[in-house]
């Protein structure tokens, strides 16, 4: 038994690091903040932004699937791209989709994001559809046309 004890004893504390020793401390990054004064503000900072940027991450998506893009009772998801499943929390649309057509304006939580639109039929021995989008730098107004 006194064995055992002294083994535990042992391999705690080689599981804790050992004992004595001295170690040497992390060392962090300096930090300089200059609240405009020359003075720390604790961690905050003055921010120079121009009176036109709005501090928005969102951005809008006009989704535009075309008329006569399916013939039979169909479903859209529209999701991330890198979602496996298809569920509220990683999709941004889930409605059915008609030979009309759909046209639908989406916000997106940012640019970079990337979505995948997944057209499934109500009719099992049709394949689905995918189409994948991403932001376009070059277009002032983001226009998604699925066809």
């Amino acid at each position: 038994m006194k064995q055992f004890f002294i083994t535990l004893f042992a391999l705690s504390t080689i599981a804790c690091g050992g004992g004595g020793g001295e170690s040497t401390p992390q060392k962090t990054p300096d930090v300089v903040t200059d609240g405009g004064n020359g003075s720390d503000n604790s961690g905050t900072a003055s921010l120079n932004v121009a009176p036109e940027f709005d501090f928005k991450t969102d951005v809008t998506v006009i989704v535009d699937v075309a008329a006569n893009l399916v013939n039979e009772r169909a479903f859209i998801n529209i999701c991330q791209v890198e979602a496996i499943l298809t569920h509220e929390d990683n999709c941004f649309l889930r409605a059915p989709l008609t030979s009309d057509g759909l046209q639908i304006s989406l916000t997106l939580p940012h640019a970079g994001q990337k979505i995948k639109a997944d057209i499934w039929y109500y009719d099992t021995s049709m394949s689905p559809m995918r189409y994948e989008w991403q932001f376009d730098v070059s277009q002032d107004q983001q226009k998604w046309l699925i066809n």
